[in-house]
């Protein structure tokens, strides 16, 4: 099963998770202007990753993910890329990295707490959150930035703001937020998030519909999406 791109192709049938919609959209919105070296937390098939080689051409990519599955995947997709010199991808768990120094820390984490301390499928442990929740990206992740270096993830909405009470314990200052509608009538389903280590102001809010009308998309997410949907 592959997912093509206008720049790479990106197989998905072998991880735990399949590409969607919310890893396309950090991926297109994470800030990789200044980024040297960026972590891809939870790669699954190495989509994001490879967005983020696409939009930065001097950045250095570690993915990780604890799905053997997925690690191997990911390892494919990367060589198969026009960037495969700048990417790798590790089977590693988050909570166990001791010392890095990254400009950007970007995921879509776990979002769904099932109460079950050990999911028994693979994709049920992709989206389990267990030892990877936005929270521990937070509190984990302000450890392993650089100096000015930041955290962007997607989210459901309503964790937003636990998420940014989170930050605020952790040292993280809001950079952006970027909240997520299906229609302009829908509610908010996503929130993606940026904090960092330096407070700049207040953060910049801006809302994203993604269809005008079914299967129809906005000018708007034309926009963000158009160096890699091939329809966009």
């Amino acid at each position: 099963m592959t997912f093509r791109f206008k720049k790479f192709e990106c197989s998905h049938g072998l991880g735990a998770m399949k590409i969607g919609v919310d890893a396309v959209l950090v991926g297109a919105w994470a800030d990789v202007s200044r980024a040297r070296r960026i972590l891809d937390v939870g790669t699954g098939c190495g989509v994001i990753a490879l967005m983020c080689a696409q939009r930065n051409p001097e950045a250095t990519i570690d993915a990780i993910d604890i799905d053997p599955a997925s690690v191997g995947e990911a390892t494919a997709n990367f060589a198969m890329s026009q960037w495969s010199p700048r990417l790798k991808a590790s089977l590693e768990d988050f909570s166990r990295i001791e010392c890095a120094c990254y400009d950007l820390i970007v995921s879509n984490p776990p979002y769904f707490n099932s109460g079950i301390d050990a999911p028994d499928t693979p994709r049920l442990r992709a989206r389990h959150q267990g030892v990877l929740s936005p929270a521990v990206l937070l509190e984990k992740g302000v450890r392993l930035l650089s100096e000015a270096g930041k955290i962007a993830m997607i989210v459901p909405y309503e964790q937003t703001e636990e998420l940014m009470e989170t930050a605020a314990g952790c040292g993280l200052h809001p950079v952006r937020t970027f909240v997520v509608k299906g229609h302009a009538n829908a509610p908010a389903k996503r929130a993606m998030l940026e904090f960092s280590r330096v407070a700049n102001g207040a953060p910049v809010n801006t809302e994203l519909v993604l269809e005008s009308a079914p299967c129809v998309p906005t000018d708007a997410y034309r926009e963000l999406c158009k160096d890699f949907y091939l329809k966009f």
